[in-house]
């Protein structure tokens, strides 16, 4: 684990981090491509580089350029997430890479409020934002929904000293109702719309138009057909990375794949996209093979059946039933970093992920791990001024000093010190030692004024927590903050 940094969000305000030297990244995505396009490597008996030529020719409309992306569930992004948009458009800048942004609208809604001082709104009414098992299930708001939102944004924003850079992202979210646009592709396209105002350049593609690619298809055919030996090398990455880290819970980061003798867990939802129903992805060993199930069906995964004959196939099945397998977390990045893009680019919690996706793409796939950045941003609600959080903690501490010297415990302390441990004269010396304490905390003026302190920190400190909290929607912020954010980034990388 020497190779990565041990990375901690900067608490500072206008602050970033970058991970590695950003004068490496150019260098890392060059060899990153250069690797994996000559890669002996074969996924389901073709090359690894022949799915990539496809896949990028296929949604981007050029196999040879490189590709620098990032990737985050469908949310209203704080400046943190959005700090990855700044890092790909700065790099794209500086080396002509198409910059990137998958959206994954895969995952289960969360995240979907937009949130300010003092106030908080669902960003859709649709009854799937809270039940919904993937936010791509999720209608934008209605008019009158969108409406509210507006009204009671603009109501509260009315008291800050400065206008949000927000107007963009409800002016396209207002277009978009002349669509049919599910959430995840309104969002999309609202904070790209605010993005393009501040200068940023960067393509987007949501994950599900990935999901019926042939590479992909290839690649869960190869995965499921080989799931014994894949299950195995998922698992002890894991445990490698749970040993090394200290981590002792078997659920951390994820779960290990289920081995039951003839059944296997996949790295993959089972998505019925006909009902909307999500499980856990497994298949049955049969005739030597591997089995996905349905209940009026099923497809067996041939180990050594061409590629695009096993992609057409198994995606004939996927639309014959309405299903898809949708990739987990280690599942989807090892497919974007091996099968798709360059170099990418990932938040503190992606990194640490993706130590665990390293050791399975070099141990399953027998490739090495492809270098990866990561890179975070803070910026606070800028009414939060010059204020300092209450340190609540800091005055619990002094209380605990105080209530232990307002009467004198020496005569006391050697009562204890002389009796043996674990006594009767001991516990007897404690027992009044604390008793004599807590008669005289009662009736304590100092404690008084202590006790008179720390409610009013703990009160200051929920009432404005929100203003010292780096996850609010980063159009919350003023469009100049945003503007300097951008540049801080440009510089670094050299553009």
């Amino acid at each position: 684990m020497t190779r990565y940094a041990d990375w901690k969000a900067p608490k500072q305000d206008d602050s970033r981090l970058i991970w590695p030297k950003p004068v490496t990244l150019a260098d890392d995505m060059a060899r990153n491509q250069s690797d994996l396009n000559g890669s002996a490597t074969a996924l389901q008996n073709v090359p690894l580089g022949t799915w990539r030529k496809q896949i990028r020719q296929s949604i981007l409309g050029d196999a040879d350029r490189q590709v620098i992306a990032t990737g985050h569930q469908i949310e209203l992004y704080h400046p943190g997430v959005w700090a990855k948009n700044l890092l790909l458009d700065a790099v794209g800048r500086k080396t002509g890479a198409t910059a990137l942004h998958i959206a994954v609208d895969t995952d289960s809604p969360k995240h979907l409020q937009l949130r300010w001082p003092g106030g908080a709104i669902d960003v859709s009414d649709d009854l799937l934002l809270k039940t919904g098992e993937w936010s791509g299930q999720v209608a934008q708001p209605s008019r009158g929904h969108l409406q509210r939102m507006r009204d009671r944004f603009d109501h509260a924003a009315a008291e800050w000293s400065f206008k949000p850079a927000i107007g963009p992202v409800f002016d396209s979210l207002v277009a978009s109702q002349s669509t049919s646009a599910m959430l995840p592709a309104a969002l999309v396209d609202a904070s790209r719309s605010l993005d393009r105002s501040l200068g940023l350049s960067y393509e987007t593609r949501l994950l599900s138009e990935l999901l019926t690619e042939p590479a992909y298809l290839a690649f869960v055919h190869h995965i499921a057909a080989d799931i014994e030996r894949f299950a195995g090398v998922y698992n002890t990455a894991l445990a490698n990375y749970r040993s090394e880290a200290g981590i002792v819970s078997t659920t951390r980061p994820m779960p290990d794949l289920r081995i039951d003798d003839d059944i296997i867990e996949l790295p993959f939802w089972f998505d019925r996209l006909d009902t909307g129903d999500r499980t856990r992805a497994t298949v049955t060993r049969e005739g030597g093979r591997w089995h996905l199930l349905t209940e009026s069906a099923e497809f067996a995964f041939d180990p050594a059946r061409p590629g695009e004959a096993a992609a057409e196939a198994f995606g004939a099945f996927c639309r014959q039933h309405q299903l898809r397998l949708t990739p987990r977390a280690l599942t989807l990045t090892t497919f974007l970093r091996l099968v798709v893009i360059d170099q990418f680019v990932h938040g503190i919690g992606g990194g640490r992920y993706d130590q665990v996706t390293d050791r399975l793409i070099e141990n399953y796939f027998g490739q090495p791990a492809p270098a990866f950045a990561v890179t975070t941003a803070t910026l606070i609600f800028p009414d939060a001024g010059e204020r300092d959080v209450e340190c609540v903690p800091c005055l619990l501490n002094q209380g605990h000093r105080l209530r232990h010297n307002t009467v004198e415990k020496s005569t006391y302390l050697e009562q204890i010190a002389a009796a043996p441990r674990r006594s009767a004269e001991r516990r007897t010396a404690y027992v009044a030692m604390h008793g004599t304490l807590q008669k005289a905390s009662a009736v304590s003026e100092t404690l008084a004024r202590w006790k008179d302190a720390l409610d009013h920190a703990v009160e200051r400190r929920d009432r404005e927590a929100v203003l010292f909290d780096r996850e609010l929607f980063y159009a919350v912020q003023p469009r100049e903050r945003l503007e300097r954010m951008i540049g801080h980034f440009r510089n670094e990388v050299g553009v």
